[in-house]
């Protein structure tokens, strides 16, 4: 079936979790006026979110989830009311996909059509669709593989990439990934970046990056790496950056020769340690190294530091069921998740410690509260799927209480999926997890999407929901803060 018969057969659909995938083409610009429940006046800010906005361009489909172009949606809460806009982010990759109605640059799992003499020794291309953030008083569309593009808050207008204060160049690539540290303002990041030639073949390093709060100047380190990794996310704790290096290796001479992808040439070894690398933030050099059994980390929760342990929390798995799918999202049965564990890392002995936490589901996509980034929280959130509905995309949003391991599945809704929720705390909060929940949810049975406001203390109680009169497609992360940007 070719591409434009698929997304014909997925659309004609009803009830399927797969239309969640389908383009939003068009970009919005309004209040909402349909309201379930009523909206908290204390409620204030805006939930920006990132996330392919379409699968396709004309009749030819992107090959990848992580191909698709970026585009931002933002929900602002100001006085009991919810103003709804998106736009696209305009990297060259969607111009000219856009001018040319076709695939025109290489993708994560995408090629261009032609065969090698077309794709041979031509980058990948940036859709700057995964990771969104406000900081600096700049926001910022975020990709692995490129540069940020900063965005005018107000209208989401692409102003063009961003290196913050000429620190960093073209050639740098920033994760999807930073976070910002509560107390000093900064944004810790970091890139992988391909360096050099060796005799052994071509050079790689991990880059780190502590970005001041105005944005404008950067700290960095480099510390060389043995391949081309696959890092996604880090730990942050108040004085530490922690990265956990996968048993994933990508091949480089297929993707450089135009022969393959770089998703294509990506393979597990169960044999091969995971490396990990601290980095003192105090002084921008490594702390420790250490190694840990054969795995996959992809995303990481809250850490922080008790006496000379580092304690961060990772999603962490030994199979590349979470991959497999990612490459048709419209064939996808169920969108998979990984077990939630805890690493202990005692800087003083340098011994380290895996735990599970027993009791709590698969899932992904975590969340915390982010005033407490860097310290003990004791709530994270996340999502997965609900007991009897494990198939398709995920239905559910699981709090875990990291101490004591107590855990509650709340369903979404029938037929409704969600991604990533974000919690943001009350404006007079009397705990932790004093706050609300704020997830994307896509109805299939409508085809359209809403905002869900749940109470974080007890997700069962929804406070209210945005309806929205068309869908969001699925996305990866979002960002919320406390300023509004109206006209």
């Amino acid at each position: 079936m070719n591409a434009e018969a698929k997304l014909i057969n997925v659309a004609q659909r009803n009830c399927d979790f797969h239309r969640g995938f389908l383009a939003l083409q068009e970009e919005h610009d309004g209040w909402v006026s349909n309201i379930r429940g009523t909206l908290p006046k204390d409620l204030t800010g805006t939930l920006f979110r990132n996330g392919p906005g379409a699968m396709n361009v004309g009749s030819e489909a992107y090959g990848h989830w992580f191909d698709g172009p970026g585009m931002i949606s933002a929900v602002t809460f100001i006085e009991g009311k919810a103003h709804f806009k998106n736009r696209y982010v305009r990297t060259p990759k969607y111009l000219n996909d856009l001018e040319q109605g076709r695939v025109s640059s290489r993708g994560f799992g995408t090629q261009i059509k032609g065969g090698w003499r077309k794709n041979i020794l031509k980058p990948l291309s940036n859709p700057a669709n995964t990771g969104v953030s406000w900081h600096g008083d700049k926001l910022c569309a975020f990709y692995e593989g490129g540069q940020p593009y900063q965005l005018n808050p107000e209208t989401l207008e692409t102003l063009g990439p961003e290196y913050y204060g000429n620190t960093l160049n073209s050639r740098s690539t920033i994760s999807a990934h930073g976070k910002i540290h509560p107390h000093t303002g900064n944004q810790v990041n970091f890139g992988v970046n391909l360096v050099g030639l060796g005799w052994r073949g071509i050079k790689c390093a991990l880059d780190v990056h502590d970005i001041s709060a105005n944005g404008n100047r950067v700290r960095s380190c480099r510390i060389p790496l043995d391949r081309f990794p696959f890092l996604h996310d880090f730990g942050l704790t108040e004085n530490y950056a922690i990265f956990v290096v996968s048993s994933i290796n990508f091949k480089l001479g297929g993707p450089l020769l135009g022969t393959a992808t770089l998703s294509g040439n990506l393979s597990y070894n169960d044999q091969q340690a995971m490396r990990g690398i601290v980095v003192d933030l105090r002084t921008m050099t490594v702390a420790q190294e250490f190694e840990l059994p054969p795995g996959i980390v992809v995303h990481f929760a809250n850490s922080f530091e008790a006496g000379n342990e580092l304690i961060t929390d990772f999603f962490h798995t030994q199979s590349t069921e979470g991959f497999a799918w990612l490459g048709d999202v419209f064939d996808v049965q169920t969108v998979a998740g990984a077990k939630l564990q805890r690493l202990r890392i005692n800087l003083k002995t340098a011994q380290t410690r895996l735990e599970a936490f027993a009791h709590a589901p698969d899932g992904e996509f975590p969340a915390w509260n982010t005033n407490h980034t860097g310290l003990n929280s004791e709530h994270c959130f996340y999502v997965g799927h609900a007991p009897g509905r494990e198939q398709g995309f995920f239905n559910s949003l699981v709090t875990l209480n990291t101490r004591t391991g107590a855990c509650t599945h709340t369903n979404v809704g029938d037929n409704r999926y969600t991604s990533e929720a974000l919690f943001t705390a009350k404006a007079r909060p009397k705990a932790q997890d004093d706050g609300y929940l704020l997830a994307v949810v896509y109805d299939a049975s409508t085809h359209r999407s809403e905002i869900q406001i749940r109470n974080a203390q007890n997700p069962e109680e929804e406070v209210a929901a945005v309806l929205l009169d068309h869908h969001i497609p699925f996305g990866f992360h979002g960002h919320f803060t406390g300023d509004t940007f109206l006209r």
